[in-house]
């Protein structure tokens, strides 16, 4: 061994030696043509091939390069030798990154694959209406070639899916509630919003460990279960029925589910829709990874709970049915009509294209004024007895 490592220096000597003499001895354009031959040889009979992510295309931000920073800032910490470590104004979690010109190793599919940070400093620019940094940055990836196909088909699109999944774990989380009336707020949205910061966790509700544990096994396989709902040709959605007394902890269990998720939650008050449009704009307007909560959707389905108003008088909202039979429509001053069953299967119609992975919740304090019809032909996919 101490043989061969003695030998390939001096051939290396003898190499760079000889590249010298050539440098000096040729003109100029014969060793630029040389020196590119050689290295294109190289590159033709070396088995790994190079893709640059450059932090800037042209005057805009790559996106890619955003995407792959914040990918192996998930696992930089537990294997670079040399990290840069940042945190933001006002935040409490550090942020890990690669240092300047080091490698790391990641696995996909099987494949070993190696991403470097590449920082070089950029040439003197004459003067520009839009200057450029000093640092040129940017990943460069290595590969094997018979590897190629995988990689560019299968594995970016891995890192910009974690990576959305990574930044919306760790973006703050909102509260919202439709605006009062038909206000809209000042970007013209139906919603108001609060930071949602709610202790509850599945780690501390009160509830039956098994009836817990159901219900995180539900809920990760809803995430998880984009293939299946498209296979199916159904709205990537799913609906509990959360039902209890009242200071039970259904509040409590729904915000342990937003905590668990990640979502947001809109808190939908049926007292403020007056139309049947109304509503539909309400739920088209909310985001993908949320939870849509409707409370007391005994009152809907059973006219005793309704509020006290005039016989005679025309019903403010679908949310106080009037005088009508549990099943029969909910109607504004417009008769423009919904049924208790057109709001819960809202999340199926042609609207469920707008968006994705929505969670709908049900609450109830009088379970038993729900029609056993209701209960046995409803769409719920999960009733959560809450107690």
């Amino acid at each position: 061994m101490k043989e061969f490592l003695t030998s390939l220096v001096s051939i290396l000597g003898v190499l760079a030696s000889l590249m010298n003499i050539l440098k000096v001895v040729l003109p100029p354009e014969v060793w630029f043509a040389a020196f590119s031959f050689l290295i294109r040889a190289l590159n033709y009979f070396s088995s790994y091939c190079y893709c640059d992510v450059t932090k800037m295309d042209g005057v805009n931000t790559n996106e890619l390069y955003n995407a792959v920073q914040l990918y192996l800032s998930s696992f930089v910490s537990a294997s670079a030798s040399r990290l840069s470590l940042t945190r933001a104004i006002n935040s409490s979690a550090t942020t890990f990154g690669l240092s300047n010109d080091v490698c790391i190793n990641d696995v996909f599919d099987g494949v070993a694959v190696q991403w470097e940070h590449v920082v070089t400093q950029r040439q003197s620019q004459t003067f520009s209406w839009q200057p450029h940094p000093d640092e040129k940055r940017g990943f460069r990836l290595r590969i094997r070639k018979r590897d190629k196909d995988l990689i560019l088909n299968s594995y970016l699109d891995y890192i910009m899916d974690k990576a959305n999944d990574i930044r919306h774990k760790n973006q703050q989380r909102l509260l919202y509630t439709n605006s009062l009336g038909r206000t809209l707020d000042s970007r013209g949205q139906p919603w108001d919003s609060v930071p949602f910061k709610h202790p509850s966790t599945f780690d501390t509700l009160a509830m039956d460990p098994d009836r817990k544990r159901d219900i995180m096994e539900d809920l990760s396989n809803f995430t998880v279960g984009q293939a299946l709902y498209g296979q199916t040709g159904g709205a990537w959605k799913r609906r509990y029925l959360l039902y209890g007394l009242p200071g039970t902890g259904k509040s409590s269990t729904i915000a342990a589910m937003a905590n668990f998720l990640y979502y947001d939650i809109y808190v939908l008050e049926l007292t403020q829709v007056r139309s049947k449009s109304e509503l539909l704009n309400l739920l088209m307007k909310t985001s993908s990874k949320s939870i849509i909560v409707i409370e007391d959707i005994d009152r809907l389905v059973n006219p005793s709970k309704r509020s006290k108003m005039p016989q005679a008088a025309t019903p403010q909202s679908y949310y106080d049915p009037g005088p009508s039979d549990s099943m029969r429509s909910l109607e504004d001053g417009n008769n423009n009509t919904i049924t208790f069953w057109e709001l819960l299967n809202f999340p199926d119609g042609l609207w469920s294209c707008c968006g994705s992975e929505r969670i709908f919740i049900y609450t109830t304090s009088h379970f038993e004024k729900l029609e056993p019809a209701l209960l046995e032909s409803s769409p719920m996919d999960m009733q959560i007895c809450v107690s």
